[in-house]
């Protein structure tokens, strides 16, 4: 399974699931806030900050189709307008969450964002599920040499191959996956998280989870399936004003699944099948052994009916009965005392 870094972090199977606080448009507008978000989630646990560098001009047309069939003006055109994060921003940004300790990273929507975050050092780039068949994007990105996380939601297998493709006839390997549900929120049936595993099988690549839900269980789900990157929407509070807050996880909420995947992960262990360190007492006490079950003088032969099979496991272990019976004692043996090799011949 390929591996791959983030900075410091090592991004794949075998390493810590790398978490990430998805702010999207709930900086407000405001970059004071945006670096107050950074500095929550820090505290919080979170290995990476990310943003959405979309400017309106390069994502949305200004004008759609009405129901009459006339074009009209976009109404979601000013939103994102509002929305866009300035690229001054960017330097501060990246700066800030390097002195919490947190990666920042960008999703990016257009050509000029990806020079522009080279330029800036960023360490990988994000990739929306909308941009999963924008070839030219796709190809730009791969020139540039960065890891790439690419969102699959609403996409179908023959989509995400052409993508995984184009990244890598682009000379890219340091690819992940994420599953992904483009539902604000969706429901549980709508989640079919085992496309994590078929992710997983199909590419032989990292592959996480893009969790849209207000909740945590599917987080922590995808972390139990193998999930190696868990990205959640994150808020100061739902009530706040804007398209991102409602299904955002708020921060006391972000950090107590930030702290149930570190659990998970050392519950999932290594996949080795041995006795836990403190395990091991219970080899002895919940196991049987071959105990002497009436006396037997030296020199009598040992018969099934002079021999019990029970708890604690201080002798002979049970499948070695076969062994034993028909043997010659070499001594007394006295009942309720462990059988040893020792004591027949």
């Amino acid at each position: 399974m390929k591996t791959f870094r983030i900075n410091r972090r090592t991004i794949g199977e075998g390493n810590p699931v790398y978490i990430i606080a998805e702010v999207g448009s709930n900086h407000d507008g405001s970059l004071e806030r945006a670096k107050e978000l950074i500095d929550a989630v820090s505290s919080a646990g979170a290995d990476c900050v990310k943003f959405q560098a979309f400017r309106a001009e390069t994502l949305l047309n200004p004008l759609v189709p009405g129901r009459d069939g006339v074009w009209q003006a976009n109404p979601a055109y000013p939103v994102i307008e509002r929305l866009s994060m300035p690229r001054s921003w960017y330097p501060e940004l990246i700066e800030h969450g390097a002195q919490r300790g947190v990666d920042v990273l960008f999703t990016v929507f257009d050509k000029e964002g990806v020079e522009l975050l080279c330029e800036l050092g960023t360490p990988a780039f994000k990739i929306a599920s909308g941009d999963v068949t924008n070839i030219p994007l796709l190809e730009k990105v791969a020139r540039a040499g960065l890891p790439v996380i690419l969102s699959t939601g609403a996409s179908c297998m023959e989509e995400v191959e052409r993508a995984v493709r184009t990244l890598r006839e682009g000379g890219l390997e340091d690819i992940a996956l994420m599953h992904c549900v483009s539902l604000y929120p969706p429901g549980p049936e709508d989640m079919n998280l085992n496309c994590i595993r078929t992710l997983r099988e199909r590419f032989s690549l990292p592959v996480g989870f893009s969790d849209h839900a207000v909740e945590e269980l599917f987080s922590l789900t995808a972390v139990s399936m193998g999930a190696s990157i868990i990205e959640k929407h994150i808020t100061f509070s739902r009530t706040l004003k804007g398209p991102d807050h409602p299904f955002a996880m708020e921060i006391d909420e972000f950090k107590r699944m930030v702290d149930n995947i570190r659990t998970i992960e050392r519950a999932l262990g290594d996949g080795i099948k041995r006795p836990a360190e403190r395990e091991v007492p219970e080899r002895v006490g919940a196991r049987r052994s071959i105990y002497v079950k009436r006396p037997v003088k030296r020199g009598e032969v040992i018969t099934e009916d002079a021999l019990k099979l029970v708890r604690c496991a201080h002798g002979m272990m049970p499948y070695e009965l076969k062994d034993v019976v028909g043997r010659i004692a070499t001594r007394e043996l006295t009942p309720h005392m462990p059988l040893r090799r020792e004591d027949f011949v």
